[in-house]
């Protein structure tokens, strides 16, 4: 009898056929005639019989080709090969819209300092100009009627008029006034008279208004720019996935790397598997959420990322993946994993987050990561070399779900 688990999973999970369990079908046929009852794989046998009514059905679903999708006759995406695209894209960016709110714009102004911040660059930019437009406009505005009202208009050449605002003679005249006077550029040939009592207020009202404006706008955009959620284009996730077989399980394994020296604090680390799910009672959820358990290294949630890591999630009684055959998870392309990295900005103390998401086209069975990091005795550190970021190894591992090869674990314990 074999005395290694190894041994005995190498000849029970086959490594080229979609059925795991095809060896021991082949032996049933012949138990009778070459071999002596075998409690072992009779065992299992019964044991494969429940596995078969509790697998879930799956369908391997092909990406539609270019004439289809251009002719919008296929429900699938092209350059997907779900039969919808992933929620999250490669680079964190969620892929989401949303129709049929009632009032959306009057919410989006009922909230316009997130919503200004929400802006698109070439907005924001309108949007400073458009403002300080409107304010140099409407001043000008002011200032002519200011000097209409006077009388300046009337007395232009008259050298024995004194003006309330100086060599003031048009509406054009009053708008360049209006700009020297918010920007604090300085007066130039046009100037307020101080004889006029009337111009006081009104430069102390535009210089304060003018101040106000440059406060707001500025602030504005050095909070857009300084955006917590730039610091994620520094964080590396590997594209693709791997399933291997560590400390005698199977296990889910994505690499993440900080390109800066200036790492983060206090992070964490989990993951959502999201698939369709119908309940008991017939409701469909069409992106369930499930809790997906990722740990780096022995820190459980908590990494501490000075040098890129490999995150595992062990595909347990607990883990979406249990009953999961390999063929299902290499090719129903019905399920999306998405990592969520958290930590806190040293420097500003800002939350940052950043997100990748996984399909089935994104995960290789049997490799895992090679390792990156090494010492480097020249200068007498550690280094770590990511060219090597995206390379794999092969990984021996059985073709079998994570629930058939604890069964085969279990049945070696007993001595089966």
């Amino acid at each position: 009898m074999p005395t290694d688990i190894g041994e005995i999973l190498s000849n029970t999970c086959d490594h080229t056929s979609v059925d795991v369990l095809a060896p021991v079908k082949s032996s049933e046929k012949s138990k009778n005639e070459s071999r002596p009852p075998n409690l072992f794989f009779d065992t299992h046998n019964a044991i494969k019989d429940s596995l078969e009514e509790e697998k879930r059905d799956f369908q391997m679903v092909e990406s539609a080709d270019s004439t289809e999708a251009a002719n919008g006759s296929s429900s699938l995406y092209r350059g997907y090969q779900m039969g919808r695209p992933s929620l999250v894209c490669k680079g964190g960016k969620y892929r989401i819209a949303y129709k049929g709110i009632s009032g959306k714009e009057k919410h989006y102004l009922q909230d316009l300092y997130q919503t200004c911040i929400d802006l698109k660059w070439r907005w924001v930019m309108a949007v400073i100009f458009i403002v300080f437009f409107i304010s140099y406009l409407l001043f000008a505005i002011l200032w002519f009627l200011t000097a209409l009202i006077h009388g300046d208009l009337t007395h232009i050449d008259d050298p024995n008029w004194t003006p309330c605002i100086e060599k003031l003679t048009s509406f054009t005249d009053a708008l360049q006034f209006s700009i020297e006077m918010q920007t604090t550029v300085g007066f130039g040939v046009i100037y307020p008279h101080p004889s006029c009592i009337a111009s006081i207020p009104l430069m102390f009202l535009q210089a304060t208004i003018g101040f106000l404006l440059q406060t707001i706008l500025m602030g504005f955009v050095l909070v857009k720019f300084a955006k917590s959620k730039r610091r994620r284009n520094t964080l590396l996730f590997s594209n693709n996935a791997c399933i291997c077989k560590e400390e005698g399980e199977l296990v889910l394994q994505i690499r993440l790397g900080d390109m800066r020296q200036s790492h983060l604090v206090d992070t964490s680390v989990y993951g959502i598997f999201i698939c369709d799910k119908v309940s008991k009672e017939g409701t469909r959820y069409p992106l369930f959420q499930h809790h997906l358990k990722i740990q780096a290294h022995g820190m459980d949630d908590r990494v501490f990322l000075i040098w890129p890591m490999v995150l595992s999630h062990k595909i347990n009684e607990d883990s979406p993946f249990w009953e999961m055959k390999p063929e299902e998870i290499l090719y129903a392309n019905n399920y999306e994993v998405v990592v969520i990295f958290e930590g806190i900005i040293e420097s500003t103390g800002e939350i940052c987050q950043a997100r990748a998401s996984y399909t089935s086209k994104d995960i290789i069975w049997g490799r895992t990561f090679a390792n990156m990091v090494e010492i480097d005795g020249e200068h007498g550190r550690w280094r770590a070399n990511f060219n090597l970021f995206e390379d794999l190894v092969p990984c021996p591992i059985e073709k079998c779900s994570g629930k058939e090869m604890h069964i085969f674990k279990q049945a070696f314990k007993s001595g089966i």
